[in-house]
């Protein structure tokens, strides 16, 4: 390794690591570079890891840059349904906009989307990113397929619809929902993106 080196240049370094041991050389590699200040280039396809490490990160697809910005900006603000899908988990479910509301399969689920013109699109949002409801109008409602607890949060499968589909909620590890329960919610934050 290079003495006072002006770059480092590191390429997944960590793929053959156990989890706790990953997490401890990420917080030793961010307290080496706050000291330091060196430019480092860090190549991974751990979305956490970049996030967690980055002052700015990159995201690339086939070659080309997809996005730049700060992991807040990347993850917030992500311009493209590739950069949307990739860092983080989301959902991707096939709405209609009209006169300035999403609708799914006839059925207006609560969300305002003024200034977004007529016609097609694709909602994306990040399970964590809802409120739930009560379910009598005006939101999304499913049938719990599969709950598991991960971590603090309880990750939630709903089946919506067969024409839409499954998607994946999370709520505090406290609410426990049984399969087959029906459960309502409405997205918070949100991005549509066109075809």
């Amino acid at each position: 390794m290079a003495v006072e080196p002006n770059v480092l240049l590191l390429d997944e370094p960590f793929g053959a690591l156990d989890a706790q041991v990953r997490k401890e050389l990420r917080r030793w590699l961010r307290e080496i570079h706050d000291r330091t200040g060196h430019t480092t280039v860090f190549v991974t396809h751990d979305q956490d890891e970049a996030l967690e490490l980055a002052d700015r990160v990159v995201v690339m697809s086939k070659g080309q840059i997809e996005q730049i910005g700060t992991p807040d900006e990347i993850y917030d603000t992500p311009n493209s349904p590739f950069v949307f899908g990739f860092i983080g988990q989301s959902n991707i479910l096939p709405v209609r906009v009209e006169n300035g509301q999403l609708w799914i399969e006839g059925h207006s689920i609560g969300v305002s989307a003024q200034g977004e013109a007529d016609g097609p699109a694709q909602l994306y949002f990040r399970p964590h990113d809802i409120e739930l409801l009560n379910g009598n109008g005006g939101c999304i409602a499913g049938v719990v397929t599969v709950t598991r607890r991960v971590a603090g949060t309880r990750h939630v499968e709903l089946d919506i619809s067969a024409a839409n589909g499954k998607v994946e909620i999370e709520l505090p590890p406290e609410k426990v929902t049984p399969d087959h329960s029906r459960v309502a919610f409405r997205p918070t934050r949100w991005k549509l993106f066109r075809d």
